[in-house]
């Protein structure tokens, strides 16, 4: 009998039996209120949303135990935790897409079933707040760049010259600048 891949990092099926995938997005806030009865409270920003991972994996299946530690224990380029791309459906869902494993790897013998149980968090990477923050902050940061015409926006396009506005520019430029004659 196959399994049902539920759980896919980079492609490599993670094989856990009675597999548990469940997501998580923190939403702080801090309280506003001092000492007072308000109900008052300040958004922190939308955090990365999380997938916890809980399933079993049979004791006569260490090898798979195995690579799921050196999954979580991988470094990417630059020393830094290895990024895995999500293949599952509930991630799919919410548009979680690249993930990195965070918190905890969290093993225990479950002797009455001959398993492992296993639990572990991959955090989201780059998530879609984080995207569309860097895309806000790109798109407003109102630099702006000197053109023939005066001061425009860098995101701006120069303003096209007519025809005959191109010929008085060339004059213009092989005359040189106006000044007073002696």
């Amino acid at each position: 009998m196959t399994q049902i891949i539920v759980l896919a990092l980079d492609g490599e099926a993670i094989l856990l039996k009675d597999i548990l995938v469940s997501p998580s997005m923190p939403i702080p806030e801090k309280d506003q209120s001092g000492q007072a009865t308000s109900t008052a409270s300040a958004e922190q920003g939308i955090k990365a949303k999380e997938l916890r991972v809980s399933g079993l994996i049979p004791f006569a299946d260490k090898e798979q135990l195995t690579r799921l530690f050196a999954l979580a224990e991988a470094k990417g380029t630059g020393g830094a935790m290895k990024r895995y791309r999500v293949a599952n459906e509930v991630a799919q869902a919410i548009k979680f897409r690249e993930a990195t494993f965070s918190g905890t790897l969290d093993v225990a013998p479950q002797k009455d079933k001959l398993a492992w149980l296993v639990n572990f968090t991959l955090k989201e990477y780059n998530s879609v707040a984080e995207r569309k923050a860097q895309q806000a902050a790109a798109g407003s940061s109102g630099a702006n760049a000197q053109t023939a015409g005066g001061t425009a926006a860098a995101d701006e396009a120069p303003e096209q010259l007519s025809r005959f506005e191109q010929i008085l520019q060339k004059i213009d430029a092989a005359i040189g600048p106006g000044g007073a004659s002696k």
